[in-house]
């Protein structure tokens, strides 16, 4: 068996990478394992400043790297680049401050502290949307604690893993301290099985996420799972608009609308919603869609095909329940996988569309009554990632987001992660922490030390 990687803005094929035989996967358990040996027990000192030389690495392989990603997954090369840069200043910051996150904790009143070390072997599954990132925002953190990881990465997304792996050899990362696994999703099972395998991280689906914990659990494994989201988008009645709709545009279509924590519901008070929905609209027609290696350009294409239908289904059942369509809605014709930026408005919130994550360039519009509609619709939705609340009254924007299920809520901006701050969700968006101090501690064993008189 082999995997493709296709070019999403034309459909040519890229490159055919065979799976890993047995054998293959035997020994890259073998090389995890024993370099889990060698490097958890390397100086807290040598682990950081192997971080410093990865950052190195891809600020000057920015480039090289960006192509790659907007080769294999589309996204415009502009933001390609800026995702390289972003694991890079991942690494610089735990390099830095990630010691200050796992030195020993004194219990105060007692004789015991906790100390954080490392678990073993992680395997990360990991998916195509941000090919880099996604990876390595798992990867530092799990390597400066002293775990090493064994990734299987998205199948259209095979010259980004090895790139990945080579990387971590660049810059003098050992053998073993990171291992691409190129093999299928029913291979899975007996890699979580092994008893080397000390812990699993995720990012994926629902579905495929229940799965994993369900597997998991039956080996007596952690889990950290970052799923799907339905963000929701608060504009109260006392917004910026201008700013509003500026940052709401790039929250729902950065990374070629193919986000978890995109905004995907724009709840929108009654008194504004008229001037916010023509504003928004226009502001949407004016993206430029085409090639993403094109300077201009700021929407390429899915990054499959089958995701566009997926899309144009979830669009066309939308109309079907009532939704108006205030600009796009369709395929475009010709090569590669191209869907218009879309905006539909007049839908009921328990429309399919609504409820389902839809993982394309599709924003919806909502007008709330009050912020306490607002918040009961912000909740209405069986998961709980990201969210965003807009008002020039702090206090009232605060209130909101203490009422919001999510992992994360951003008032007067946009959600994204950082690498200083921890990320992740609630409900059936996941559980478990990446990033800041949270995260260098996830993947830990936070081990209590007590002495005694």
């Amino acid at each position: 068996m082999s995997f493709e990687s296709r070019n999403p803005t034309t459909g040519e094929l890229l490159a055919r990478y065979e799976q890993h035989t047995p054998a293959q996967v035997a020994d890259c358990l073998a090389r995890a394992w024993s370099g889990w040996k060698t490097w958890s027990a390397t100086p807290l000192g040598e682990r950081t400043a192997f971080l410093n030389r990865l950052a190195d690495v891809l600020e000057a392989r920015v480039d090289e790297f960006a192509r790659l990603i907007t080769l294999e997954m589309g996204k415009p090369y502009t933001e390609a680049q800026a995702e390289v840069k972003k694991a890079a200043s991942g690494a610089r910051h735990f390099a830095t401050v990630g010691p200050s996150y796992i030195e020993p904790q004194a219990i105060p009143g007692t004789p015991g502290q906790v100390i954080y070390q490392s678990l073993g072997p992680v395997l990360g599954i990991m998916p195509w949307n941000l090919p880099f990132w996604q990876v390595l925002r798992f990867f530092i953190p799990a390597a400066l604690v002293g775990n090493t990881v064994l990734v299987k990465h998205a199948e259209n997304v095979k010259g980004c893993a090895i790139a990945l792996e080579q990387l971590v050899r660049d810059a003098g990362g050992p053998a073993g301290l990171y291992v691409n696994l190129m093999v299928d999703r029913k291979d899975v099972p007996a890699l979580v099985a092994d008893e080397r395998v000390r812990a699993v991280t995720v990012t994926a689906s629902v579905a495929a996420g229940r799965a994993m914990a369900a597997l998991a659990g039956q080996h007596g494994k952690k889990v950290v799972l970052e799923l799907g989201g339905s963000d929701p988008f608060l504009v109260l009645d006392d917004a910026d608009l201008a700013k509003a709709v500026q940052l709401g545009v790039i929250a729902r279509f950065a990374n070629n609308a193919q986000s978890c924590i995109a905004a995907k519901r724009f709840l929108v008070a009654e008194a504004v919603f008229e001037e916010f929905s023509s504003r928004y609209v226009a502001a949407v027609k004016g993206l430029v869609l085409g090639d993403p290696m094109e300077a201009t350009t700021k929407l390429g294409p899915l990054a499959r095909s089958d995701l566009r239908e997926t899309v144009r289904r979830q669009v066309a059942d939308a109309v079907k329940q009532g939704g108006r369509i205030l600009s796009g809605g369709g395929v475009l014709p010709g090569p590669g996988y191209f869907f218009e930026p879309t905006v539909i408005a007049g839908l009921s919130h328990d429309a399919p569309i609504v409820a389902e994550e839809c993982f394309g360039p599709v924003a919806l519009l909502f007008p709330v009554r009050s912020d306490a509609h607002a918040i009961q619709l912000a909740n209405a939705t069986e998961y709980g990632l990201g969210a965003a609340v807009w008002s020039r009254d702090l206090a009232r924007a605060q209130r909101a987001a203490t009422e919001i299920e999510a992992g994360a809520v951003f008032i007067n901006d946009f959600v994204r992660s950082d690498p200083r701050a921890p990320f992740g969700g609630v409900k059936n968006s996941g559980f478990g922490r990446e990033l800041g101090a949270l995260g260098a501690r996830e993947l830990a064993n936070a081990k209590l030390v007590w002495q005694g008189q």
